[in-house]
């Protein structure tokens, strides 16, 4: 009887000892987010609901992926992913000047770009040229999403010897609200293609509805659209790393405060 009631009792202790070493192995995981957590700033206050969102292609090496961009209505902030499919990371700007911030929603967590990242990449560009774009007589028509568009063309001088061609489909083709969606959404994708420069710095009328860009080696196109999806993201509960903000400066900031209360 001892040998089993011993037995008991050993296996009792293993229990307790491993429910003692997962209790302190999670107190420690816990505290690690949160010492890590304190070089981290939240993304923003609130919710951000983002109710419009276009969905385009990208044709590059013979290879086609499909990308989302999301935004809200008179607001700057945009979200977009270059491959649905594929990523589980989200592209965040709360406006087209600001920095780039990825997420990952799945741990809450983000990493902004600083600004020397940003200007190594092509973000940051005082000396790159605008690119303007006309509509030529002697440019062939595309058909695209059932809509005729005429190619508007990249001009051509001694500096700039690429063509790139924008597809624009006609103003009374679409909706005002379907016009401003798809006219913000290539906006939000153009300001994001730094190494493509024709493409980045594109200036062009206002009016024009582009639904497709093509350039040596790629093909841009918008595949469809719309206006009233309920696409949230806690934008407090995102904790985001940010250039510079690290354990060093979390004491310094302590040590800073805490003299100020002293004085106070």
């Amino acid at each position: 009887m001892r040998p089993i009631i011993g037995l008991f009792a050993w296996l009792v202790s293993i229990g307790v000892w491993a429910q003692t070493d997962s209790t302190k192995s999670y107190r420690l995981r816990e505290l690690s987010t949160e010492v890590a957590n304190l070089t981290r700033s939240p993304l923003g206050e609130g919710d951000l609901i983002l109710k419009q969102w276009v969905k385009f292609s990208v044709e590059e090496k013979g290879k086609t992926r499909t990308g989302i961009i999301r935004f809200t209505e008179g607001d700057s902030a945009s979200i977009w992913q270059d491959d649905i499919n594929r990523s589980s990371s989200l592209f965040y700007r709360a406006s087209p000047t600001a920095p780039l911030v990825t997420i990952v929603p799945g741990i809450n967590q983000g990493t902004q770009l600083n600004e020397d990242l940003m200007a190594a990449i092509g973000y940051y560009n005082d000396s790159l040229a605008t690119t303007a774009y006309e509509i030529l007589k002697e440019c062939p028509q595309l058909e695209i999403l059932g809509v005729e568009c005429k190619g508007g063309t990249s001009i051509m001088n001694e500096e700039n010897t690429d063509i790139t061609t924008l597809w624009v489909g006609k103003k009374g083709d679409f909706k005002k609200s379907d016009r401003e969606v798809i006219k913000r959404a290539v906006r939000v994708w153009a300001s994001n293609q730094p190494k493509r420069f024709q493409v980045f710095g594109a200036e062009y009328n206002e009016d024009w509805v582009v639904l497709g860009i093509d350039e040596e080696g790629m093909k841009f196109r918008i595949v469809e659209w719309g206006m009233d999806e309920d696409f949230a993201i806690a934008l407090d509960k995102i904790m985001v790393n940010v250039p510079g903000r690290d354990i060093k400066q979390i004491a310094k900031e302590y040590y800073e405060e805490h003299m100020n209360q002293k004085e106070d």
